[in-house]
């Protein structure tokens, strides 16, 4: 059986695979994060903004130069009067500014009536026209083409109307500035808003970014429209445009341009001047989209990219399943977030996709390593419960073709090796010379060892399927008897001591089972005869009983005739009364030490701090009367611990008392109070330190054995009987803890008590 003793050794391939596949996988993800795929960022992008519904800017009119208005006014283009009536038309209706996005490049026929536009123009001092930027061939730059100088000298603003197309065509952004060689030409809307915004709103055109993405509020009818002619004709109230921001510009199909947009898929539903009146209300309304930066998409991926690779090495692979679709939700939401609420873009599409394939990576990466390890398991359990020299299974049913297949029925081999173990485990088990039973979740006995069948012999009882109440109560323990519903089925069953009436003592230990899902198993109940121990313990308590009766009483009484007797000398009478109280002090200071080395101790939550405070009242008077000082530092906050109270303040006043008899007087006691980390958890520290003569390094090696002491000339401290320091590390030990000296001949001595905290994990 020498093979039970190995282990399946560890190799460093997992995590090698894990290294691997988290460098890879960083590498693709910072260049997706840089490069994005940019036609499925644009269909995520599109949904969001089709979601982002919002209320348009009521302050926007559009005047339409529509079907109806052609009808009515002919064909266009129209004469420059038609233009500058309705100029002056808006401006007497109260039109607080006016974007005419119609081109004037060419003079007309008669100079007078472009000099009467550009003065109607002039008049108004609120109308705003476009430019355009024509491209000639080759490399020549772009060429900016405006109205004619008779119609714009005074226009209130002139910018760029330019359109940006993405890759697949629709327009989803504007540039607030246009780079025209070495100068930079502001968008028409940019100039708009800049003139027409309020004092100390929110201006997106100033900043780093050459693009924003335009938050279409909705369709092109989402604002007002107003036909062309209508307004010429007085239909229109002037309360309509009264203080509004009013468009004009083609709208006829087939008049002028049109353009798709993620708000609009056919490409003849959104003209330029609705594209306009869209990117000005975005601008107004402060929620023009910037998209995020390279160094802001990599660290959104790598972040959650990071997190799952983490959740490879700590969690099982159910749980990587949730934490994945996790993450993708969080993607997801939090891009979501990032677009409606922060107003920026950052695609999740390539995080999302990269996530779920490394999960697949990985996961079959696991599902072949956890098929070559339980190949191995499962050959390694064959050797250990079969032996280096059994024989095999039949070769005839050796080969299997499917792995899968194969390796269940060396599972179910193994399987059977392994009962064979359980069944001379149970033996070895209840071959124990204590009387064992094994009970079911319900208390009834299903096996019981030969210990367990003596000793309910005498009892006439039938072990197999009694209860195990009934059982214990036929032994007719002295004082107690137990209730059909015992044992309780929690995990924490304290021992209990049964005394027979025979003079027999035993020990009752339960133990609560439980199966693989954590539902209750049964009980298993052991025994221990105890009744040596237990006499030895009864002779103990007699012993003690000896030192704190009939050898205090003796000493007291000796005390009390000399304090009623004067005609004693007093020389004579110091002496006794000395050797009496020193009688007295190792009677006391040795039946502490014996109790706390073996009483158990009441364990409850207390604040070591206030015991402290405590102790150092006690010792309070006769530092005063040496005129000690007691300096505490630290304690303000509180140190729980589990512990009994009178133990722990009896173990740091025989400390205070020890610093008090052994320091000069004058001299300062500083008791520290502190929470120190160490190797198991937190521990609670008191540490007293004196200006005493301090110890050498072998005395300080022993001073905590029984009835060590060590003599220092002109000290408080003779007459002492050497067992102080010994409860000390009696009672601290009792309670978890250690106590350590620190100290040089000369300079003082500190003594340092540490017990585990409480309430901390």
């Amino acid at each position: 059986m020498t093979g039970l003793s190995s282990k399946p050794q560890r190799t460093p391939g997992r995590l090698l695979s894990w290294l691997l596949l988290a460098v890879l996988s960083s590498l693709v993800f910072v260049l997706f994060a840089i490069l994005p795929p940019k036609r499925v960022d644009d269909v995520l992008y599109d949904v969001l903004a089709r979601a982002n519904g919002r209320p348009a800017d009521a302050s926007i009119l559009i005047v339409d130069i529509d079907d109806r208005s052609l009808a009515q006014l002919g064909a266009w283009p129209w004469s420059r009067d038609i233009h500058g009536q309705m100029i002056d038309r808006l401006n007497a209706a109260g039109a607080s500014t006016i974007v005419y996005d119609v081109l004037f490049s060419q003079p007309s026929s008669d100079p007078a009536r472009d000099q009467a536009l550009g003065q109607a123009i002039a008049r108004s001092g609120k109308v705003y026209l476009p430019q355009f930027l024509q491209y000639g061939g080759g490399d020549a730059p772009p060429r900016i083409v405006g109205s004619i100088a008779e119609v714009a000298h005074g226009a209130a603003g002139i910018g760029l109307a330019h359109v940006h197309f993405d890759d697949d065509g629709v327009v989803r952004r504007m540039a607030p500035f246009e780079a025209n060689g070495a100068a930079l030409s502001p968008d028409l809307m940019t100039v708009v808003h800049r003139a027409t915004r309020q004092p100390g709103g929110r201006d997106t055109t100033r900043g780093a970014d050459q693009t924003l993405l335009i938050p279409f509020a909705g369709p092109p009818s989402i604002y007002r429209h107003v036909s062309f002619s209508s307004v010429l004709d007085g239909e229109v109230p002037p309360s309509l445009i009264a203080g509004r921001t009013v468009f004009v510009g083609l709208t006829a199909p087939g008049l002028g341009p049109a353009f798709p947009t993620p708000v609009t898929p056919d490409a003849a539903s959104m003209t330029g001047v609705q594209l306009q009146a869209s990117i000005l209300d975005g601008l107004r309304s402060g929620l023009m989209i910037k998209p995020a930066g390279p160094w802001g998409r990599v660290a959104f991926t790598l972040a959650l990219l990071w997190l799952l690779m983490i959740g490879f090495l700590v969690l099982p692979p159910r749980a990587n399943l949730v934490l994945t679709i996790g993450l993708c939700m969080v993607g997801l939401t939090y891009s979501a977030a990032m677009f409606w609420l922060g107003h920026v873009w950052l695609s999740p599409v390539a995080t999302v996709v990269g996530l779920q394939v490394v999960a697949l990576v990985w996961g079959w990466g696991q599902l072949g390593r956890v098929n070559d390890l339980l190949g191995r398991e499962l050959a390694r359990v064959r050797a250990i419960v079969r032996g280096r020299h059994a024989p095999s299974r039949d070769s005839s049913k050796e080969f299997e073709s499917d792995v899968v297949a194969r390796q269940a029925l060396d599972l179910g081999e193994a399987i059977s090796r392994i009962d064979d173990l359980r069944r001379f485990s149970a033996d070895a088990l209840f071959s124990l010379p204590d009387a064992t039973l094994v009970a079911d979740a319900q208390g009834r006995v299903i096996a019981a060892n030969a210990a367990a069948q003596t000793l309910f012999r005498p009892a006439q009882r039938v072990l197999n399927d009694a209860s195990l109440a009934d059982l214990i109560n036929a032994l007719e323990p002295l004082g107690r008897r137990f209730e059909l519903d015992w044992p309780h089925a929690t995990d924490r069953h304290e021992p209990i001591d049964l005394h027979l009436p025979d003079g027999r003592a035993y020990q009752l230990q339960t133990v609560f089972r439980r199966d693989e899902t954590g539902a209750g198993a049964g009980f298993i109940v052991r025994l221990a005869d105890i009744s040596i121990l237990t006499a030895a313990m009864r002779q103990r308590e007699q012993a003690l009983q000896l030192l704190t009766h009939d050898m205090r009483s003796p000493q007291t009484s000796i005390l009390a005739l000399l304090a009623t007797t004067p005609d004693v000398p007093p020389e004579l009478a110091e002496r006794i009364t000395a050797y009496a109280k020193r009688t007295l002090a190792l009677a006391d200071g040795f039946v502490q030490l014996a109790r706390a080395e073996v009483t158990p101790v009441s364990l409850e939550p207390v604040d070591l701090a206030d015991i402290a405070i405590e102790a150092i009242d006690e010792v309070w008077p006769q530092s005063v009367q040496r005129r000690m000082r007691i300096d505490q530092v630290g304690g303000d906050v509180p140190l729980m611990v589990l512990g009994d109270r009178g133990v722990l303040a009896r173990t740091l006043v025989n400390l205070l008392g020890n610093a008090v008899k052994y320091s000069p007087e004058g001299s300062t006691i500083t008791v520290t109070l502190s929470e120190q980390p160490s190797a198991n958890g937190p521990t609670a520290n008191v540490a007293i330190a004196d200006q005493g003569p301090g110890f050498s390094r072998e005395e300080a090696a022993t001073a905590f054995r029984p009835f060590q002491r060590f003599e220092r000339p002109g000290s408080e401290a003779a007459g002492g009987v050497g067992l102080g320091l010994a409860f000390v590390q009696a009672a601290v030990a009792r309670h978890g803890g250690e106590v350590s000296c620190r100290s040089e001949p000369g300079v003082g001595a500190e003594f340092t008590v540490r017990l585990p905290r409480h309430g901390v994990s």
